[in-house]
C-alpha cells in the first residue's frame, strides 16, 4: 500500500468532515430532536463526501486511478462511465448539500423528493463500485484506499440508506 496515496486520501476526508462539522455547529438549533440533529449531521457528512469525492477524481491522482478502474472494469461506453460516475457522485452531493443548507425554505416535498434522488444516485454508484471492486482484473492500486474488499463503499452505501430512514422516520 502506497503510505503517501493513504494519508492524501485521509486528509481529504478529514478536511471535509472538519468544514462540514464547522458549517452543521454553526447551524446548530437546540430545540430539533435527537434523531433530526442525528439526520443533519448525517446528510451534511455524506453531501460533502460526495460532492468531494467526485470533484477530486478531476485532479492527479484519483483521475488517472479512476479511469483505470472504468477501463479495467470493463463498463460499458467506459467515457460515459466515466463521467457518470463522476458527475453522479457530484451530484447527490449537492443533492444532500442543498437539504443541509437550505432544509427549512424548501417545501416537505421538494425535500422528500432530493432525499430520494439523491439516495437512489448514491445507490447505483456504489452498486457499480461494488461490482468493480470485486472483479479480479481490477487491482487494489486504482482503487480508493487501495484495499480490494469493498468495505468503504459499503459503509457509504449503508450510510445513505440508513440517512433516507432517519430522514423518513423524522417527517
Amino acid at each position: 500500500m502506497n503510505t503517501q496515496q493513504l494519508l492524501l486520501e485521509l486528509t481529504l476526508i478529514g478536511s471535509m468532515m472538519i468544514i462540514t462539522g464547522f458549517f452543521l455547529y454553526r447551524r446548530y438549533d437546540a430545540r430539533d430532536s435527537v434523531l433530526l440533529k442525528s439526520q443533519k449531521i448525517l446528510t451534511g457528512l455524506l453531501g460533502a463526501f460526495l460532492l468531494m469525492a467526485g470533484t477530486v477524481k478531476f485532479f492527479e491522482p484519483f483521475n488517472t486511478m479512476f479511469t483505470q478502474q472504468i477501463l479495467l472494469s470493463e463498463l460499458p461506453f467506459p467515457f460515459l462511465s466515466r463521467w457518470a460516475g463522476q458527475l453522479g457522485e457530484m451530484a447527490a452531493g449537492a443533492l444532500l448539500l442543498v437539504i443541509t443548507i437550505g432544509g427549512k425554505s424548501l417545501e416537505r416535498d421538494m425535500r422528500t423528493l432530493i432525499m430520494y434522488a439523491s439516495t437512489a444516485l448514491t445507490t447505483v454508484i456504489m452498486f457499480v463500485a461494488v461490482y468493480v471492486h470485486l472483479l479480479p482484473n481490477v487491482p487494489a492500486e486504482v482503487l480508493p484506499f487501495q484495499s480490494k474488499p469493498p468495505v468503504f463503499t459499503l459503509v457509504i452505501l449503508s450510510l445513505a440508506w440508513l440517512n433516507a430512514y432517519l430522514y423518513k422516520r423524522g417527517n
